[in-house]
């Protein structure tokens, strides 16, 4: 039987673990072709190994920084023109950190920081992706007509649409991330790209693991608890959120089944009370 995305390029950023890692491996399944880049050269390449030996499909790992703009363009020029004949199908957006601290102790280092990370970082990938999916797009009206589907998927947070004590940096980000893909919605509209968000509640990553003393990402382990409490009272009587729970709504953005949705930003929290 054929996969939801048979034939399709994606590129997928922080595609090394968690979240990135869940979406590669869903997307291997359903046949995507598959770009995936990461900071952490050794996780990306561990990724890369497990996807080659267990789907029948291409795949290309490749390390590189979102912040920085070269990186972000050899990424999408690589996806482009070693799977997708000079276009990308897919790009999702979800390479992301964190660095918590209450506001009256937050550095302007530890908002840029941040800010650079998630938001920035977001953008020049989409910015970079542009010739390969706007532009090839316009190329294909010119040509043919007719336009396929192409699509965006940004990672927001719960913390961005709503707040969150201690992440002022971090939900700033996020709800810059709904801004942008609001945006690029309405810019890319008329060449048949989809742009939409993805706002996951508390869902077991590295990033809400209990913190471990010297690291700067994770969560004290008494705040741990109450969300897990809460969850448990209030949410769905299940386990925690997992990363393949967000990997499935990011499947469905990148498939013809939203092909008529975009510009929307879709919260997965399990219906914790106070995010939806």
């Amino acid at each position: 039987m054929q996969g939801m995305l048979e034939g399709k390029v994606a590129v997928i950023t922080g595609a090394a673990r968690g979240i990135g890692q869940a979406t590669a491996f869903l997307f291997a399944k359903e046949g995507a072709r598959l770009l995936l880049t990461d900071l952490d050269k050794g996780p990306l390449d561990e990724c890369v190994s497990k996807i080659k030996s267990e789907f029948k499909t291409d795949v290309i790992g490749i390390q590189g920084n979102v912040t920085n703009e070269k990186d972000c363009e050899k990424v999408m020029k690589t996806a482009s023109e070693k799977l997708g004949n000079g276009s990308i199908d897919i790009l999702v957006n979800v390479a992301g950190i964190t660095k918590d601290k209450f506001i009256h102790k937050m550095t302007l280092d530890d908002w840029n920081f941040i800010i650079n990370v998630n938001l920035t970082g977001t953008f020049n990938c989409i910015k970079a992706a542009s010739p390969f999916m706007r532009d090839a797009a316009k190329l294909e009206e010119e040509k043919t007509g007719k336009i396929k589907m192409r699509s965006v998927i940004n990672i927001s947070s719960i913390s961005g649409t709503t707040g969150n004590a201690a992440q002022a940096n971090y939900a700033a980000s996020k709800m810059g991330i709904v801004g942008l893909t609001k945006t690029v919605a309405k810019e890319w509209a008329r060449f048949n790209i989809t742009c939409n968000a993805v706002a996951p509640g508390y869902i077991e990553t590295r990033l809400t693991q209990v913190r471990k003393e010297g690291e700067d990402f994770g969560i004290p382990e008494k705040q741990r608890q109450i969300i897990m409490q809460l969850q448990k009272e209030t949410g769905l009587a299940r386990e925690a959120g997992q990363s393949d729970d967000i990997a499935k709504v990011i499947l469905f953005f990148a498939s013809d089944l939203s092909s008529f949705v975009t510009g929307q930003v879709l919260t997965v929290s399990g219906g914790l009370i106070g995010t939806i």
